[in-house]
């Protein structure tokens, strides 16, 4: 189980999780207490996104997503995080190619 926490005050946002991840195989689970889980969405602004439950989106790990999106966003920005949320999720469906490929390289290695 996840634990994400925010604080809110006049002057900021504190954001923090747990690093605990379960990792479950055919006949056993194993805990490592060394996963990332919050991510900047923006190399330039204070934008961060936090990850829970799934770590993938079709097979790919949210990680490698949201790095892919902030090389694209680079210096741009909006005035609202629901704008980025709404950007973020239009590139996810755009850019369905990178997944594809994605996945077939996932599939034949």
């Amino acid at each position: 189980m996840t634990a994400v926490v925010g604080i809110l005050n006049k002057q900021g946002i504190a954001i923090a999780a747990d690093s605990a991840v379960t990792v479950s195989g055919t006949n056993n689970r194993k805990v490592y207490n060394s996963a990332n889980k919050i991510f900047t969405l923006s190399k330039y602004y204070p934008v961060s996104v936090s990850i829970y439950n799934n770590a993938s989106f079709m097979g790919i790990p949210w990680e490698i997503l949201i790095k892919e999106y902030r090389k694209q966003l680079d210096k741009n920005s909006f005035n609202t995080l629901e704008e980025y949320k709404n950007d973020f999720f239009n590139w996810l469906k755009k850019n369905n190619s990178f997944l594809l490929k994605r996945m077939k390289l996932m599939i034949i290695s």
